[in-house]
Parts: C-alpha cells; structure tokens; sequence
C-alpha cells in the first residue's frame, strides 16, 4: 500500500474535525514548499549525503558550553 492510500484509508476512519485539520495542516505545507526561499533546495540531497552532512556538524561543529555564559 503506498503513502497517499494509507493516508486515504486513516481518514476514512477519523472523525470529520480530525480530517479539517489535517486539511489545513496540509495547504499550510504546500503553500510553504512553494513560496519558501529556501525550498529548491528541498530534497537535493540523498539520505546518505544528508546523514553524512549531519554526522560531519554534530562531529565537527563547536559546541556550546551553557556553564560559559
């Protein structure tokens, strides 16, 4: 069963207030994928470039001391 079908059949099974949000919930996304400057980056990278890019900033990057402060 792909994505779109399980989601069809979860809302056949909510009731109809569950299903209005999950509505606005969804243009919400769409209309920020779209008008988002950053969003024609979205999806460039494989999984492994994206796990690889965030073992290399969790590894390399500085943390913050809070006792610093």
């Amino acid at each position: 069963m792909t994505s779109r079908e399980q989601l069809i059949q979860e809302l056949t099974e909510v009731p109809d207030e569950l299903v209005k949000v999950v509505l606005d919930f969804l243009h919400r996304v769409k209309t920020t994928r779209i008008h988002h400057p950053l969003a024609k980056f979205a999806g460039i990278l494989s999984d492994d470039e994206a796990a690889d890019l965030q073992n290399t900033i969790r590894n390399n990057c500085r943390q913050v001391d809070i006792n610093e402060w």
